[in-house]
């Protein structure tokens, strides 16, 4: 095999892993629940446990020669973009995740392609021509079936704290993308890392939740949601993208919510109907057309989803 071939064989790996990876995320977040731990302590233990990985593996892919210093005033923001951006998008994300089902909490994240899309073509970024009308309306179209044709009725603030948490997540990738621009991605998302775990810590001295007695899966999933779920895909999502670029790096991401409804059913027992199917395909539809046209006129097309602390400088 040609090395240009393995290379992109290697790439592609990588993205499909990544995307495997973010995918647990919704489904382990599931069993925490289960074994007593709420959303702030969760994201505590995630966080305290991915950023020290993100600091290795920042230093383990670190390039020979000169390295622009960050200055305090830099740090500051990237560290306010975790507390702040990620860590209330996290919180809408994982309260949603206690009251509908993992299936759902992910297609919901899901509109955030179309979201960041619409928001390019509102701030003259990229003008709004038929096929990327085509991909926002599937996304759309995809997330009302899903909604539209149920199993069981879903729990309305769920859904409203879905829906909230792709707004955020857009707002988060807009602003987080200006921020971090010249800046290393793994760098950024040890900052964001850090930024949420305060954000998660002020939480758990504020709430004090009751710690419960039985807690082994739960700890036992929140080190996998760290390993599995955070530190290696964001890894793996990164080394992908340098052999295959940030375009099928981002259609390679439409297996996320895929991958999380298929382990939702797997391991969870979650049901699926008519609308989870069709409308789920219609979203991964949608978010795989937004990033061919972008690379087709030549713009950044929209970040993977749930990189999550990674995905604002893809």
């Amino acid at each position: 095999m040609a090395p240009p071939e393995r290379r992109r064989r290697v790439g592609v790996a990588l993205i499909v892993a990544s995307a495997l990876g973010f995918a647990s995320i919704g489904p382990l977040g599931k069993v925490a629940y289960r074994g007593g731990f709420s959303v702030a302590e969760l994201q505590l233990l995630r966080f305290l446990a991915a950023a020290p990985l993100l600091v290795i593996v920042a230093a383990a892919t670190r390039r020979s020669g000169p390295r622009p210093r960050l200055t305090a005033v830099t740090r500051v923001r990237l560290l306010a973009l975790g507390f702040v951006g990620y860590g209330v998008q996290a919180t809408l994300y994982f309260t949603a995740l206690t009251r509908i089902s993992a299936s759902l909490t992910s297609l919901l994240l899901y509109l955030y392609p179309a979201l960041v899309a619409g928001a390019a073509v509102a701030l003259g970024r990229h003008r709004l021509d038929r096929a990327t009308t085509a991909g926002l309306v599937l996304i759309f179209a995809g997330t009302a079936l899903v909604l539209g044709l149920p199993v069981g009725r879903p729990d309305p603030l769920g859904v409203i704290l879905g829906v909230g948490s792709a707004f955020w997540y857009t707002a988060y990738l807009l602003v987080g993308e200006r921020m971090a621009a010249g800046v290393d991605p793994l760098v950024v998302a040890t900052h964001v890392a850090v930024g949420a775990a305060l954000w998660f810590a002020l939480g758990v001295l504020a709430l004090r939740p009751d710690l419960g007695n039985d807690r082994g899966s739960a700890v036992a999933a929140g080190v996998a949601m760290a390993v599995v779920g955070t530190a290696v895909p964001i890894a793996a999502l990164f080394a992908g993208m340098a052999r295959v670029g940030v375009t099928w790096a981002s259609i390679g991401s439409a297996l996320e919510p895929v991958g999380a409804v298929a382990l939702a059913v797997a391991f969870l027992g979650e049901d699926v109907g008519v609308g989870t199917v069709l409308g789920g395909a219609a979203v991964v539809l949608g978010a795989v057309v937004l990033p061919l046209l972008a690379s087709r006129t030549g713009a950044r097309p929209p970040p993977s989803p749930d990189s999550l602390i990674g995905s604002a400088t893809t």
